[in-house]
């Protein structure tokens, strides 16, 4: 595989072979872009003055230059084919809406006016029209409207859990993704009389979808237990295949106007470091370096050494580091993550992954002997368990998250002597990252049960079942709480680009750890509190090009096939052999 360098627009790299093409690297990005029809730059979200704007970057000077200004966030602008307009997604207004913005001078005006959340905009190929996703979440629809403004109308008869779409280029059927399978399922869908005719069987998370416009070929991201690639596939047959795979999140393709390149993007989020943090001194002592990309970690309870996970070549161990001698060794259980130490001393909780192929579990590993032992294997109704685990204080409970559907999930707790899993949260917001509280009574974690999707802090009662609001819900992006014993929380805050250990006094005051520094995530106190583990981070989204994607060397060329009428698309989808799939307006459960 080749790889060219930066500097050149579409038409200067002078090749007929396939390659990959690193566009940029924003530190800042908010992760999505798409490229001008002419080739010549593309524009992304980037929070590179503080708040998420518009930005272009001019593949020609390999210069940034603002678009758009504002408090409120300015995202997935998409270009018309004209190369005049974008339409993007703003909640400059006070929730999310489409509006317009025009090259010539920088002038935006809002298209859609709702009272609940619109995003995902899309350009019709002859530019007169805008599709986009509209309605609260669960009950959502695919919708048109005349890019001069007016009144929208419904793709879709009956409300569901949609995603996003683009225009196939007849510029009547659509190709869209929707979540209603319990995953993400990629579909077409006529814009006139609303026929969906499926595209992917809903078994993988399938996102993000575009119509080649040259070939009878679909392209979208697709994640499988872990980590988005860019997949390509045949509509005619349903065969289909990545572009590359790496251990970073590959986004969002869009094709250019030939047909012969994808750009996407990717997200490169990787730990850079463990440090501690003395509550007592002040002071901070690094103990892992970037070099082992270290991620989440956890105090033994006597407090001398640490267990953290690690990665490499995209997969992920666990490591042993004693704080006196600096020395770590690994704990041979496999690919593991989000460790959490016993109370005793004698076991690691985590998530682990029994093969490459299989999804991940919950599990315990003997720190003495490395084995590992799977509590979640006969639970097929459990997924997205690569997630925190945490043991109670008495050492014979672990809680941890379940995903239930998308972007839902709820908490269980895991009794080791039983094996028994019962629910401690049972509904349809997303709840994450749960911590038992010292006292082994209640249950802390993060949850979007305040609506709008936001975050806010709450603390569970086990016994009664009573919540606590500890923080939020608000704007203010907050992750991963963490009770002490005398009743402060720790957390991350992000409070202006990046996020910050955060420690807030059970009078409800707080501030932020500025001695800990920036990119701080996953904090993890001491038995006694006065400490504070934490991860360091680094999140980079890079922006490539796969330039001729169907030549002969490409991963792409065993999709090639000859060219078919553009205009034309009914005449050349054909309904896959894929088995019994849903509709993407039912809202049925799996």
């Amino acid at each position: 595989m080749k790889r060219a360098a930066r500097g050149a627009g579409i038409a200067g790299a002078g090749t007929d072979g396939f390659r990959l093409r690193l566009l940029a690297a924003d530190p800042n990005g908010s992760g999505d872009g798409a490229i001008s029809p002419d080739g010549t730059r593309f524009v992304a979200s980037s929070k590179r003055n503080g708040s998420v704007n518009l930005w272009f970057f001019d593949l020609r000077t390999g210069k940034w230059q603002q678009g758009t200004w504002g408090t409120g966030d300015d995202i997935e602008a998409q270009w018309s084919p004209d190369n005049e307009q974008l339409a993007f997604t703003s909640s400059r207004g006070g929730h999310k809406a489409i509006w317009l913005y025009r090259l010539s001078d920088g002038q935006t005006r809002q298209l859609t006016s709702a009272g609940h959340e619109e995003e995902y905009p899309s350009w019709s190929p002859d530019g007169r029209t805008v599709a986009y996703v509209g309605g609260p979440w669960g009950r959502r629809h695919f919708l048109v409207v005349s890019a001069d403004g007016g009144a929208p109308r419904r793709v879709t008869t009956e409300p569901g859990r949609a995603g996003a779409c683009s225009w196939a280029p007849d510029g009547r059927w659509l190709v869209c993704h929707s979540y209603d399978t319990g995953a993400g399922a990629v579909w077409l869908l006529d814009s006139r009389t609303g026929e969906a005719i499926p595209v992917t069987d809903g078994s993988s998370w399938d996102y993000k979808p575009t119509i080649c416009p040259t070939r009878p070929a679909v392209a979208f991201s697709r994640s499988d237990e872990g980590r988005s690639v860019i997949w390509v596939q045949r509509l005619a047959d349903g065969v289909g295949r990545p572009l590359v795979v790496t251990g970073a999140d590959d986004r969002w393709p869009t094709w250019t106007r030939d047909g012969n390149h994808l750009f996407f993007h990717r997200l490169v989020d990787e730990g850079a470091g463990i440090a501690v943090w003395d509550r007592r001194t002040k002071a901070v002592r690094e103990l892992v370096p970037a070099e082992e990309k270290p991620r989440y970690a956890s105090f033994a309870p006597d407090g001398r050494r640490i267990v953290y996970g690690t990665e490499a070549d995209g997969r992920s161990a666990l490591r042993i580091l004693d704080l006196a001698t600096g020395v770590s060794q690994p704990v041979p259980a496999g690919e593991a993550a989000f460790p959490s130490w016993s109370p005793d001393g004698r076991t690691i909780a985590c998530a682990l992954r029994p093969d490459p192929t299989s999804r991940w579990e919950i599990a315990t590993v003997d720190v003495a002997g490395g084995q590992p032992r799977v509590w979640t294997a006969d639970r097929d109704d459990l997924r997205g368990l690569h997630a925190p685990v945490s043991f109670a204080p008495d050492g014979r409970r672990l809680v941890f998250r379940s995903e239930t559907e998308p972007f839902e999930a709820n908490l269980l707790v895991l009794d080791l002597d039983s094996g028994r899993i019962t629910n401690l949260t049972e509904d349809s917001w997303w709840d994450e990252a749960p911590a038992f509280t010292p006292d082994g009574r209640g249950v802390v974690f993060m949850s979007t049960r305040g609506g709008n999707w936001t975050w806010g802090f709450y603390r569970i009662d086990l016994d009664s079942g009573e919540l606590l609001t500890l923080a939020g819900p608000d704007y203010v992006e907050r992750n991963n709480p963490r009770s002490t014993a005398d009743g402060r929380i720790l957390s991350t805050m992000v409070a202006s680009k990046v996020e910050e250990l955060y420690e807030q006094l059970p009078d409800g005051t707080g501030r932020v750890v500025t001695e800990a520094g920036p990119g701080v995530r996953y904090p993890v106190p001491s038995a006694d509190g006065e400490q504070v583990l934490f991860t360091r981070t680094r999140t980079t989204v890079e922006y490539w090009l796969a330039e001729n994607v169907w030549a002969a060397d490409s991963p792409l060329a065993p999709l090639g096939r000859p060219l078919v009428a553009a205009t034309a698309p009914a005449g050349v989808i054909e309904q896959p052999p894929l088995g019994p799939v849903r509709s993407p307006v039912d809202t049925r459960r799996r």
